[in-house]
């Protein structure tokens, strides 16, 4: 079951938005749900009650709380890095507004049921890459942490520390072998003791990254110049998906 909401005060723009939903769930193989929103101060209240959304269409003139201060809401109040913003306007000049709110998309009015649809497919491949896990064992006993949860791996002397939102898990390991271990998933080493996860990195500068929970790690002077192209080559392959970037 994928969780979509949106919000839009436009009444006529949400029946249209559902139904164009409920009729691509027909071609793909998840079930869709759908709930709508007039308003950002009603969807916040909402997403506080500890509801989740896997994707948010999210109107940017909205009356009251707009679009991007609700985004900021859910990035950085909330923590939410995992639920898939995906702005819709009737304007194209908001690019920069909406940097630090890490859309996955920017739909313009009237929204294109075809476009939508790509949207929705681009959003389900990160939602199963989010649903991934990364595993370990400490003592007797395994454990499995999801990799969206995971803002960095710590080297802390024999022992690897997870950094999550509200707690630490740790294990008996190295960081190189759990580099290895995540080859194909988003993460990159900055510093011998640091292993970020890309999509909780907020901000980034030559010598430091900025992550989600408002830790800033210094990234080695060994590391900076492919860190930095690393990151760039991140963020060339979002311009070539996002069309607000």
């Amino acid at each position: 079951m994928i969780r979509i909401a949106v919000c839009d005060d436009d009444n006529i723009l949400c029946l249209q938005l559902e139904s164009m939903l409920l009729e691509i769930s027909k071609n793909i193989s998840e079930e869709i749900e759908v709930e709508t929103f007039f308003s950002g101060e009603e969807l916040c209240r909402f997403l506080t009650e500890k509801n989740y959304f896997d994707i948010l269409f999210l109107d940017i003139e909205l009356i009251k709380l707009n679009g991007v201060e609700v985004g900021k809401i859910i990035r950085e109040e909330m923590n939410n890095e995992t639920t898939q913003i995906v702005y819709i306007s009737a304007k194209e000049s908001y690019a920069m507004d909406l940097f630090q709110v890490r859309p996955l998309h920017f739909l313009i009015k009237p929204i294109q049921k075809d476009v939508l649809e790509e949207v929705v497919n681009k959003a389900l491949k990160l939602i199963v890459k989010n649903n991934q896990y990364f595993e370990y064992k400490n003592g007797i006993t395994n454990y499995i942490v999801p990799f969206k949860d995971i803002i960095y791996f710590e080297s802390d002397g024999r022992k690897v520390n997870i950094i999550l939102n509200d707690e630490i898990q740790n294990f008996y390991g190295k960081l190189s072998e759990v580099e290895k271990q995540l080859n194909e998933q988003d993460f990159i080493l900055i510093h011998k003791s640091f292993l970020v996860n890309y999509d909780h990195v907020v901000e980034y500068q030559y010598e430091y990254v900025k992550m989600s929970n408002n830790k800033v790690l210094s990234i080695s002077q060994n590391n900076r110049k492919i860190v930095r192209e690393k990151l760039l080559h991140r963020k060339q392959r979002k311009k070539q998906c996002q069309t607000i970037f």
